[in-house]
């Protein structure tokens, strides 16, 4: 495995590892299981995950985007992952629309930023998730450049379609075991 292979495995797993903790973190919130401002990313008054987790800003239509991002970091990661299994045109198939994923995901980056910068108190783990989702994309796109030339594209629809169910049930779990 080259180099930009392994920044974009380690990327993609550690986003997903920061965003289970941020998903569990928002849960044991509001179901009253943890104290607020005694988390690992409460630090101090103004640097405090807890009272971001718990702001408006942190939901898009009531799924927490903790719970989104561990959804599309999921789905991204089996996609890497998986990819090494299929042959060279069905993964180029798949790093293409890894890298059309990465791409939207850095634009919804850009998004959760200009939302962090307006709330009174920072995140300190929130900005991994943007930064990692940058070093994953161009992780991707230099493993697109070198592993792909030449290489026809094949769809590979039922790999796709597990990925995007893996994506997709994050927030389905979470909607149904809310109770909502």
């Amino acid at each position: 495995m080259g180099r930009p292979a392994s920044w974009l495995t380690a990327a993609l797993l550690l986003a997903c590892a920061n965003t289970a903790y941020l998903s569990w973190r928002y849960v044991a919130l509001r179901h009253g299981w943890v104290d607020p401002g005694t988390g690992a990313c409460s630090w101090n008054d103004r640097v405090d995950c807890d009272p971001v987790l718990l702001s408006a800003q942190a939901r898009w239509f009531l799924v927490p985007n903790a719970v989104l991002g561990l959804g599309f970091f999921l789905a991204c990661t089996l996609a890497w992952c998986g990819s090494r299994t299929l042959g060279a045109a069905q993964r180029r198939w798949v790093v293409d629309r890894l890298a059309l994923a990465l791409t939207f995901g850095c634009l919804a980056a850009c998004w959760f930023v200009w939302l962090l910068v307006q709330l009174p108190q920072l995140c300190p783990l929130c900005p991994w998730n943007h930064a990692l989702t940058l070093v994953a994309l161009v992780a991707v796109l230099r493993v697109r450049a070198a592993e792909t030339r030449g290489v026809e594209r094949k769809p590979a629809p039922g790999f796709a379609l597990t990925c995007a169910t893996v994506g997709a049930s994050a927030p389905l779990v979470w909607w149904l075991a809310s109770g909502r």
